[in-house]
């Protein structure tokens, strides 16, 4: 395994000589945070699974390249999960598949396989469908059919085809042979060759629990398409399957009055839309729910704002009952959601004044509870929790003493990474031109990768426009190195008050752009356009790339620019109403 200085891939599963980037094969274990760590044992177990699914076993053509690389996926959260239980690796990765619901949730999205003819083809199956959706739906069939059932089909699988080619449907067929009595092969195909993924609803009819499915979309849809959906339901404690293959099926309960959870565990690929009375039931049982099922809830909120089925300010009261909260992948939820609702309205007015002492009334009593400092016996998402906890507070809700306090913690020294990383941020976000400089030079001296990129990065957080102008000059400079540039570039877009002037720099220095950085890292770098959401930027954005397309990322970028038309359209919707409603 050889960690390369620049290098245009995250890492490459050669045979018997692994490549990878610095920052995802060498660290300092004593200063990483649990994030930086967990991503490179992610992307070490990713790569030796390729040596098996890649290697050993080759697919025909490029058409099934999205199997090497979602069951690579799926085997660096299994192999991470059993390296570092305390990690909770299949509760994180909720986060991952939230990633490929987003675009999933679009009508330019695509199917998972699909046909490859020419290199560009290629190029574009190197998105979150192939890797994150790809991975959920092997889990999701894991879950289904049980772990053994599942781990013999895989080794029957690559047992028979060892040292050979084979299409993405002999996976299928392998498994089914080792488990007989379920239609592996017309459940996955279902999958892999339609595009999407289904709402599944829920709700009550006297003592029968009703379950529907449509295809989920931000939006109205009259969409007939049906997947065959296992579905793991918790009814009163006790966990049953069933397999919805039609447009409704009923399910007997033990009485009306029964407790019912829906994709109970959470790693089916669906989202769940539940009735008034199953929701107030389960409103009412947080406690009793799993920590995925209640990171399922908090992004099935936030997503249904998005889709124009639930406002803004509801989803801000919905949040309110999470007080006692203590759990990091849901608390993760919870921050996007906020971020999200911190978009749909104007900075610097009455109204996002109201959002940020909503923000801090909801965090500070839970940060107070963790406690500020580290306490010994804290394990890694405890710690991990701090540092969100702090962040939020310091930058989303502005909190002058949480500002204080990261500054502190940076000038005086922390040996605690998770809060050297919030603080890094957070000082950032509220940083002078003697904080910008501090992290260019924090760049030039580091001492490990991940020291590296953190002070990199935090140049895009600064909150005065010449800070954003430095930042995008520093990425064109030399001084950063193409593996980087791009995305130092992808986080000053993203930047909440001048993201629209890192586009305008990079839309005039576009043809600098492509020549200079890896074609790879184009698409993803100016994937935070799609943040943009107001109607003057969004028709600049939309008409520049009607003359300038991504040839080797054209699905990815249609997807961008109709997730920017979408954030556009909940901005018009929500803006004055949720405006009125924290004024209020």
């Amino acid at each position: 395994m050889v960690a390369l200085p620049d290098f245009a891939a995250g890492a490459m599963e050669n045979l018997g000589c692994i490549t990878y980037r610095e920052n995802l094969l060498l660290v300092d274990p004593e200063r990483g945070t649990q994030f930086e760590m967990q991503t490179l044992a992610d992307v070490v177990h990713h790569e030796l699974a390729h040596m098996w699914f890649g290697d050993l076993v080759t697919m025909k053509w490029w058409n099934g390249i999205w199997l090497n690389e979602a069951f690579a996926t799926f085997m660096e959260i299994a192999c991470c999960a059993a390296f570092r239980p305390d990690w909770l690796r299949w509760t994180t990765f909720s986060l991952e598949r939230s990633m490929a619901f987003e675009v999933d949730s679009l009508a330019s999205t695509r199917t998972v396989e699909f046909p490859v003819e020419a290199p560009d083809d290629c190029d574009g199956m190197f998105d979150v469908l192939t890797y994150q959706k790809g991975g959920s739906l092997l889990r999701m069939l894991q879950q289904y059919l049980g772990e053994e059932a599942f781990q013999a089909g895989v080794a029957h699988y690559l047992t028979k085809h060892s040292y050979g080619n084979t299409e993405t449907s002999d996976l299928w067929d392998a498994i089914e042979e080792a488990n007989p009595s379920t239609p592996v092969r017309r459940l996955m195909d279902s999958w892999i060759w339609q595009a999407g993924y289904p709402l599944v609803s829920a709700r009550l009819d006297g003592s029968t629990l009703v379950l529907g499915q449509q295809r989920y979309a931000f939006g109205d849809t009259d969409d007939a398409t049906l997947f065959v959906v296992p579905v793991h339901l918790r009814i009163d404690g006790a966990e049953s399957k069933v397999l919805l293959d039609t447009d409704e099926m009923r399910v007997p309960l033990p009485s009306a009055a029964a407790a019912v959870v829906v994709n109970s565990g959470g790693h089916g690929f669906m989202r769940v839309a539940y009735d008034a009375t199953l929701r107030a039931r389960l409103a009412g049982e947080l406690h009793s729910l799993t920590i995925i099922d209640r990171y399922n809830l908090v992004d099935d909120a936030w997503n249904e704002v998005v889709a124009g089925r639930l406002g803004a300010a509801d989803f801000l009261t919905f949040v309110d009952g999470f007080t006692n909260e203590r759990e990091l992948a849901v608390w993760q939820a919870i921050a996007a959601g906020l971020r999200g609702v911190g978009r749909l309205i104007d900075l610097d007015t009455a109204a996002h004044a109201r959002f940020r002492q909503r923000v801090a009334a909801l965090v500070r009593p839970v940060l107070d509870d963790v406690q500020w400092k580290p306490v010994d016996g804290d394990d890694d998402l405890r710690a991990k929790l701090r540092g969100l906890l702090l962040g939020l507070l310091a930058t989303l809700a502005d909190d002058h003493e949480a500002q204080g306090y990261c500054r502190d913690l940076l000038d005086h020294g922390t040996t605690d990474p998770e809060l050297l990383s919030a603080a890094t941020l957070a000082v950032a976000a509220s940083g002078t031109d003697a904080d910008f400089d501090r992290f260019v030079e924090g760049f030039r001296t580091a001492a490990t990768p991940q020291d590296m990129l953190r002070c990199l990065y935090a140049l895009a957080e600064f909150p005065e426009q010449r800070h954003v102008e430095r930042a995008v000059e520093f990425a064109f400079s030399g001084e950063v190195k193409t593996q980087n540039a791009p995305f130092l570039i992808h986080r000053c877009i993203a930047n909440r008050a001048h993201g629209n002037v890192a586009w305008q720099m990079l839309r005039r220095r576009w043809t600098e752009a492509n020549d200079r950085f890896p074609s790879n890292t184009i698409v993803r770098m100016i994937d935070p356009v799609k943040l943009l959401n107001t109607d003057n930027v969004s028709a600049d954005v939309q008409a520049f790339f009607s003359e300038h397309p991504i040839p080797q990322g054209a699905t990815t970028l249609d997807q961008v620019l109709e997730r920017q038309r979408v954030n556009v359209a909940v901005r018009a919707r929500e803006h004055d109403v949720l405006t009125n409603a924290l004024a209020g």
